[in-house]
């Protein structure tokens, strides 16, 4: 157990449906693509979504790693059609599993990629680990900078920020306020002072991920991919990093030294680490304070909680308030 209690088993967080349960029209164009009806199906054991999620194999030995998901689960449905879009402008140079085939329904959806060999991460994480995954990210964000014209071309573009990167400022002016751990305590204006500067610290016209996290990614023997990738946005690939490190700092890695020697950190400057991670502490606490949601992961409340409380830590550190 970590200092932030028990930590998320990230390879077994999925509740899942079952091949059998999809429509026959879904079954039907996975069975084409593979050239037989699956011999082997591995459920995927990593993720909250509640989406279908599993490598399966036919008699002859092809395999594909399959997703679909159906009205049922809408947040997935989008997610799916949304990440079938962006996986296929993706710049070559990014390490993520290729899509090899997408069919959409009426409201189904199911998406075929590249079987890769490789494991999800779990907690807790080996140097090594963390230096493959970084170094995916390395990669994939110097590919992603600037903004590739396929990404802008679908639309990919700066949203404005989202209001969940600004919890304190919420509750500074007398919204719902949310368990913080002490050393953030009493703090709120100062929190909502640095969640302010989060326009101009992830200004940039690059594309980042959006959703980054040890857990949407797989690891190989030498190598990282990066999955998931429904959320890109064009605004800074360091808080990308930050976000991931979070993992880090919670698994007891000196998330502060990983960021600085990150490629994506060249030109951050200190406060702007602080704004990031003031938004982020902000964002897990108010999320996992909500009741659990129904069809997606019991562990995403604990997840958020968890990472929640490794971000103020990182947070408190650098300030000094702890």
């Amino acid at each position: 157990m970590s200092r932030f209690g028990e930590a998320v088993p990230y390879d077994a967080t999925a509740i899942r449906t079952g091949w059998e349960t999809l429509p026959v029209p879904v079954r039907a164009a996975v069975v084409k693509e593979l050239g037989s009806e699956p011999a082997a199906i591995r459920m995927a054991g990593s993720g909250f979504s509640g989406g279908f999620a599993a490598r399966l194999t036919s008699d002859s030995g092809a395999e594909l790693f399959v997703k679909a998901a159906g009205a049922d689960r809408s947040w997935a449905l989008a997610a799916y059609r949304q990440e079938a879009r962006v996986n296929t402008a993706l710049p070559a140079d990014v390490p993520a599993p290729r899509l090899e085939f997408a069919a959409d329904f009426e409201d189904w959806t199911v998406l075929g990629f590249e079987a890769l060999d490789g494991r999800a991460p779990t907690l807790p994480m080996s140097p090594r680990d963390l230096d493959l995954m970084l170094d995916a990210w390395a990669r994939a964000a110097a590919a992603l900078t600037p903004a590739p014209q396929a990404l802008l071309d679908l639309g990919v573009r700066a949203e404005p920020i989202d209001a969940k990167l600004r919890r304190f400022t919420e509750v500074a002016e007398g919204g719902k306020a949310f368990f913080v751990p002490e050393a953030l305590q009493g703090r709120t204006d100062e929190l909502a002072a640095l969640e302010s500067g989060i326009d101009a610290a992830m200004a940039s016209d690059a594309v980042m991920h959006f959703d980054l996290r040890p857990d949407n990614m797989v690891l190989g023997a030498d190598r990282a991919w990066i999955c998931d990738w429904n959320w890109v946005q064009v605004h800074s690939p360091w808080f990308d990093t930050a976000c991931f490190l979070v993992s880090a700092h919670g698994d007891g890695h000196d998330a502060d030294a990983l960021f600085w020697r990150h490629p994506t950190a060249a030109g951050v400057a200190p406060e702007e680490l602080d704004t990031g991670l003031a938004a982020i502490t902000g964002y897990y606490l108010g999320e996992a304070a909500l009741p659990p949601i129904p069809d997606v992961s019991p562990y995403i409340r604990a997840h958020q909680r968890w990472s929640g409380l490794a971000a103020a830590d990182w947070l408190a550190r650098r300030r000094g308030w702890s």
